[in-house]
């Protein structure tokens, strides 16, 4: 195990030693003591207190549990108000006799605590905790009104626990196995036992990313999934009408909704599910699919309150009084010592035309069903940034609003804004339970309000401890416009302090339009884009001075780019992409172009530069970046060969581009989902399972003779059960080489040709002789069809198992079958008679044998001596 997993694994064990603990402490109140008047005289109390260590025995220098508990609860706690126990210590001797005091430590609401402490010598410790006594004072005073007053003035002695001992051995401990990493087909929900397996567990929520300090947040990255390697499909399924429309209009094919309606409307993924929203009058409402499989969970039409002549958000054109549709979801990870673990929710946005107000709806991400209204929420767009919004380390959503002309920066949480007072039930007691059927007043969100330095313009970035803005760009007046850019601290403590401030007197060329492109606080820099020339320039993240470029001109297409739109920074490479139909990749920290990778020309069928397609970005993970090609309002019939491209980031080689005209592809537990204009279907990509099947004709032969192994390796995702697909392949869609995917997947989906001289995949034959020795056969490979076969000759007679495996591949996951043949021992020659003596011609003895003949000739003898 690596260090690092060895840490990551101490850290995890640590948090379940602490929340045993707090399972602990927590139970003692269901040993609560019954009510009392007030006491006059205060009533004084002998008491008990207790201490535990876990685990024991333990390893040297590897860290325990220490858990401390009174036999009384404080009865005026109520969350975290009330009285607590305070100064309670704990000695600790060790194997030498030498002392060492824990503490001093405040209790929870329930009078205990804990602690954690690592023993350095092997031998015996001893362990006593002790409490100092207490008065009640009833204080901090919870804002409902205090609790258990009558017990206000009463008195708790001293007292000292057993001790208990802690057995320190040379030998370590060890965690519990964790669960490998699957190498076979798997779904959601991951086992919480499966800890490893988070590194899969990436959610696809849109709206705004997570705080980082290792790259730019980007709403495109996901660090927590595999991406495909193959164009192999899932499924697919019908959302609008798609393909050819009426013979009527020729090769026209449906509208797709590009310009306005928007038929792919920001799409979750959440849980193993996907979720989509409709805009296109008169569908309404959201659907919940299962990721694998394209199942349909559940539909809500709208579950919120309909909106009287409210406008959607995202400059939609929502019909009046039309539902709202999904805006992002969510994964609040509450933590209390109360409540722990992640909650998901799906939110809708939109702004009430008749005053401007934001109005944030959230809903159950499990059942869809509508909580709660947000009231008046913060703007969370600035001019010239992509969004003041973002996500905290527990899933909060976050806005900064700078006011560049007054000079103040604030900072509001959604989560603030549910944690205030009488919002949910019980806030005392660390709970977090939104109110159903609520709306609240957005305005109890805000966490700080500064005074900031005013006319700085607008924010680009937001990070965990810094922001970094600009004034003065996108359209310089002519050349004479100043501009400039600047840092700002949000470090706890110092919130809108100026890290630093860089003004420039006029911008880099004449007349000309300046965009800041992606950053990363890893590497160091953050980029800025010039439209007219298309160039790249790197700045120091930390001071703001000039790093690197510009880069050489891109292609003229590319001056469309608008820098986070047109480029992303992943793994220490800034990728840009546009118009111009190639990817290029810089070394980030010094502008060095690393590689280019552009798209096939698609000749007479493109019109843009040199034939090759535009580039968007739909979505990075695993080291792979996914492409598309798509645009606004395309005309009809659709350019052929528009693709959906995954690019290999260290290398720039393409490993697949299968024919999709996309929206916006997203990615998510190793699956890449979008809506494919071609069809008007949504399209699921991704590793899929296989079965494999295995049998042996004659079942039964003789020693020496040959036996047929046989079988078919088949595709069994969902996909290839929905009718068109089974109907077509009624014994299976074979699984065919990840070389021939793309092709074999536009033939099974997409009615394209079928592909010729493609192969399927390699098959290991195996088996277990009548001797016990298990070895390989050989491998075989299947064919168009899925089929394999192979004559295989047994060394000796006997039962054999047969065993039949394909490995799986970048497309599937493995499979493997058996069956059973009896070889037996070939039947004994019969014995060949013995041919009878040939005639004698001058005896009359026939048929005798040599004893007879003596007894002839014996007798003969003795007739003649008679005679004499």
């Amino acid at each position: 195990m690596s260090d690092a997993l060895l840490a990551k694994n101490q850290k995890k064990a640590k948090k379940t030693l602490i929340t045993l603990a707090l399972m602990l402490t927590i139970a003692v109140t269901l040993v609560a003591l019954p009510l009392a008047n007030a006491h006059d005289p205060p009533w004084t109390k002998k008491t008990w207190v207790y201490v535990a260590v876990s685990p024991s025995p333990i390893g040297v220098n590897q860290q325990v549990l220490v858990t401390w508990w009174t036999d009384l609860l404080p009865q005026t706690a109520v969350g975290a108000y009330g009285d607590r126990w305070h100064d309670v210590t704990i000695t600790v001797t060790d194997p030498n006799g030498d002392e060492k005091t824990l503490g001093p430590f405040t209790s929870d609401p329930v009078g205990g605590g804990f602690t954690t402490f690592t023993p350095t010598q092997v031998g015996t410790y001893k362990l006593q905790s002790h409490f100092p006594g207490h008065t009640y004072t009833g204080e901090p005073a919870p804002p409902s009104g205090a609790r258990g007053t009558a017990y206000i003035g009463d008195i708790l002695l001293p007292s000292d626990s057993d001790t208990v001992e802690l057995v320190v051995q040379e030998e370590q401990l060890t965690f519990l196995p964790d669960t490998p990493l699957p190498t076979e087909y798997w779904k959601r929900p991951i086992d919480a036992e499966n800890r490893l397996w988070y590194q899969l567990a990436g959610n696809w929520l849109g709206g705004s990313a997570y705080e980082s300090d290792l790259a730019q947040p980007s709403t495109s990255i996901n660090p927590y999934t595999t991406g495909p390697e193959t164009s192999h499909i899932m499924w697919t399924k019908p959302w609008v009408f798609g393909g050819v429309a009426d013979g009527q209009f020729g090769d026209v094919s449906w509208y797709d909704g590009l310009s306005y309606e928007r038929f792919w409307i920001n799409p979750i993924i959440m849980q193993g599910r996907l979720y989509v929203s409709v805009e296109s009058p008169p569908r309404y409402g959201w659907y919940c699919y299962d990721l694998r499989t394209g199942e349909e969970i559940w539909y809500q039409n709208g579950t919120g309150p309909l909106l009287p002549n409210y406008g959607s958000s995202g400059g939609s054109h929502n019909p009046s009084g039309s539902y709202p549709y999904l805006s992002f979801g969510q994964v609040y990870a509450y933590d209390s010592p109360n409540q722990h673990g992640p909650i998901g929710y799906l939110w809708s946005t939109y702004t009430d035309p008749n005053n401007g107000t934001n109005i944030w709806q959230m809903y159950d991400a499990f059942t869809g069903n509508w909580i709660c209204n947000l009231n008046g929420v913060p703007s969370s767009g600035v001019a010239f940034a992509p969004s003041s919004q973002i996500r905290g380390e527990d899933g909060s959503l976050l806005i900064y609003n700078y006011n560049s002309n007054a000079g103040w920066l604030t900072l509001w949480n959604s989560s603030k804004t549910i944690l205030y007072k009488d919002v949910y039930i019980s806030n005392e007691f660390w709970e977090w339970r939104p109110k159903l059927g609520q709306s609240f007043d957005a305005s109890n969100g805000y966490e700080w309000n500064v005074t900031v330095p005013k006319g700085l313009g607008g924010i680009n970035y937001l990070f965990q401890d810094r922001l970094i803005g600009s004034y003065g760009i996108s359209s310089f007046a002519y050349g004479t416009t100043k501009y400039g850019y600047w840092s700002m601290s949000l470090e706890e403590g110092n919130e809108g302090t100026i890290n630093w401030r860089n003004d420039y007197s006029e911008p880099p060329i004449e007349n000309g339009t300046m965009y800041l492109g992606p950053a990363s606080v890893e590497d160091g820099i953050f980029t800025e884009w010039v439209k007219e020339t298309r160039t790249w320039t790197g700045y120091n993240i930390e001071t703001g001075k000039k790093v690197w470029g510009p880069t050489p001109s891109e292609d003229q297409y590319n001056m469309y780019g608008r820098g986070t739109n047109n480029a992303v920074i992943y793994q220490g490479k800034l990728l840009s992409y546009g118009y111009s139909g190639i990817l290029r990749c810089y070394d980030v920290t010094n502008g060095t172009l690393l590689w280019e990778e552009p798209t096939e020309s698609g000749g007479i069928d493109s019109y843009y530069d040199h034939g090759r397609y535009p580039l968007s970005l739909g979505c990075v993970a695993d080291g792979k970046v996914y492409l598309f090609s798509s645009e606004h309002s395309p005309s009809k019939p659709l350019w052929k060969g528009s693709k959906l491209r995954c690019i290999d980031v260290e290398s720039g080689k393409t490993l697949w581009a299968a024919d999709h005209w996309g929206n916006n592809p997203i990615i998510a537990d190793g699956m890449i989902v979008d809506l494919n204009d071609y069809d008007g279907q949504i399209t699921a990509y991704g590793k899929g399972p296989s079965v494999i099947t295995v049998s042996a004709a004659p079942e039964v032969s003789v020693y020496g003779d040959s036996v047929l192994i046989k079988g078919m390796v088949t595709d069994i995702a969902a996909g290839t059960e929905q009718n068109e697909q089974s109907a077509r392949f009624p014994n299976g869609v074979p699984a065919i080489a990840d070389e021939n995917m793309t092709a074999w997947m536009a033939y099974v989906y997409h009615q394209k040709e079928m592909p010729m001289d493609i192969t399927g995949v390699e098959v290991k034959l195996e088996t277990l002789d009548p001797n016990g020795n298990f070895y390989e056969i050989d491998k075989t490979t299947s064919d168009a069809s899925g089929m394999y076969s192979y004559a295989f000759k047994p060394e000796v007679p006997g039962l054999y198992t047969i065993i039949a495996t394909f490995e799986g591949s970048g497309a599937y996951y493995g499979s493997s079958a058996e069956t059973a043949i009896n070889v037996a021992e070939a039947p004994q020659a019969s014995p060949t008679p013995t041919p009878p003596p040939p005639a004698m011609t001058d005896t009359y003895v026939i048929g005798f044998g040599s004893a007879a003949l003596i007894a002839v000739i014996v007798i003969g003898v003795l007739i003649l001596l008679k005679k004499r």
